[in-house]
C-alpha cells in the first residue's frame, strides 16, 4: 500500500505528541513508496521534525508518480533499512514466510513498519514475530493493514481484537487504534464499533486499520490465544502458551488463572455498573415523586386559602348586612352595570 497522505498526518501527529522522541531509525517491511500531494502535509511533517524545507520533489508526489519511502525517512533525519524479497532501494533481501531476523538486526530498531505488507502473506506467525523481533525495547511498530473488503487485495484482512491479542500477550503498550475510511484522506478516526454503523461498504471499500504498538521489553514473541476461548482450552494445551508479565514469560497455565481473575473483574464492573444503574434510575422515580408531592402539596395549599378567603367573607356578610346587600346587587347585575347604576 505504501505511505499516503493520511500516514504522513499520522506520522507528524505522533512526533508532536512526543511518540517519535527517540526515533532514529526504521525497518519497513517491503520496498515501500510514498506519495503526497498536499505539500502542506509534508511541509508540516518536516516542520515537526525540526527540518528545513523539504526537497523539492518531495512535495510533487502523486498516486501515479511516487517517489521511494526511503527519501521521506532520510529526510526526517532517520536511517533507513527495508527488508523484501526483491533487493530493491537497497533491501534486506529476506523472504518474510521462512526467514528469521538476523543476529545483527535483532532488537535494533526504534520504528518497524507494516504498511500493508503482512496482508500478502501466508506465514502470519513468522512476520508478526519479525516484527516483534526488528523492535528494540521502547520500539514502536506501526501497522497500515486491510479492515474492510479490499476484494482481491491480500490474503488477509485484520480485526482489532487481533492486535489487542498481541498486546496483551507481548505486554506491548497500544498507543492507538484508528479507522482510515478513505486511503486518499489526511486523517485517521479513533476505533469505535459504531464507526461500523457509518461506514459504507461496497465491492470497491477500503477501509484501513491502523495500529501503533510499543514494544515494552526484550523477550522473545509470544503467540496469542484469542481471549474469548482461553476458558475452554485445558491446561496441557495452554502449556505450549505464555505471555509477558510486567517483563516476566509466564507458562500459559498461570495465564489462564490471570485471565479468570480478569474476566471476573470485568464481570464485577458489569455487575456495578448495573447496580449504578438501577439505583439512578430509582433516584430519578424518587425525584419524580417528590415533584408530584410537591404539586400536590402546592394544591391543598391553595385549596386550604380558598376555604379560609370563604369563611371570612361569609363571617363578614353575616355581621353586615349592608355588606351582604352590596354584594348580592354585585352579584345580580355585575360590577359595571352596578357602578353605572350608582353614577
Amino acid at each position: 500500500m505504501g505511505l499516503g497522505p493520511p500516514v504522513i498526518e499520522l506520522y507528524r501527529q505522533l512526533k508532536i505528541l512526543g511518540a517519535f522522541d527517540g526515533v532514529w531509525n526504521v525497518m519497513e517491511l517491503g520496498s515501500q513508496d510514498f506519495w503526497c500531494p498536499q505539500q502542506n502535509l509534508i511541509k508540516a511533517l518536516c516542520a515537526a521534525f525540526g527540518r528545513s524545507e523539504p526537497a523539492p520533489e518531495l512535495p510533487q508526489t502523486t498516486n501515479t508518480s511516487q517517489l521511494p519511502a526511503r527519501r521521506l525517512y532520510e529526510a526526517l533525519g532517520m536511517t533507513y533499512e527495508c527488508v523484501d524479497v526483491d533487493g530493491r532501494v537497497g533491501s534486506l533481501v529476506l523472504d518474510l514466510n521462512f526467514d528469521s531476523v538476523p543476529a545483527e538486526h535483532r532488537c535494533r530498531y526504534d520504528l518497524v513498519t507494516n504498511h500493508g505488507t503482512s496482508e500478502h502473506l501466508i506465514n502470519q506467525y513468522n512476520v508478526f514475530k519479525m516484527m516483534h523481533d526488528f523492535a528494540g525495547p521502547r520500539g514502536i511498530m506501526i501497522h497500515a493493514v486491510p479492515f474492510t473488503v479490499h476484494l482481491e487485495h491480500g490474503f488477509f484482512n485484520y480485526q482489532p481484537n487481533f492486535f489487542d491479542c498481541l498486546a496483551r500477550y507481548n505486554s506491548y503498550e497500544t498507543l492507538g487504534t484508528w479507522v482510515g475510511p478513505d486511503w486518499q484522506l489526511a486523517s485517521f478516526i479513533p476505533w469505535d464499533p459504531m464507526l461500523l454503523d457509518f461506514l459504507s461498504l461496497s465491492s470497491k471499500t477500503t477501509h484501513l486499520l491502523v495500529v501503533a504498538q510499543r514494544k515494552m521489553y526484550d523477550r522473545e514473541f509470544c503467540v496469542p490465544f484469542q481471549e474469548q476461548y482461553e476458558m475452554m482450552v485445558p491446561d496441557e494445551a495452554r502449556a505450549r502458551y505464555a505471555m509477558v508479565v510486567d517483563g516476566e514469560v509466564m507458562d500459559g497455565r498461570r495465564v489462564k488463572y490471570l485471565t479468570k481473575d480478569t474476566i471476573l473483574a470485568k464481570e464485577y464492573l458489569t455487575e456495578i455498573q448495573g447496580l449504578k444503574n438501577w439505583i439512578d434510575a430509582y433516584r430519578g422515580e424518587i425525584d419524580g415523586l417528590k415533584h408530584e408531592l410537591a404539586v400536590a402539596k402546592h394544591l391543598l395549599d391553595q385549596a386550604a386559602q380558598g376555604r379560609r378567603i370563604r369563611k371570612r367573607s361569609a363571617s363578614v356578610l353575616q355581621q353586615n348586612p349592608a355588606t351582604r346587600e352590596e354584594a348580592e346587587y354585585f352579584a345580580e347585575r355585575g360590577p359595571l352595570e352596578a357602578w353605572r347604576g350608582g353614577n
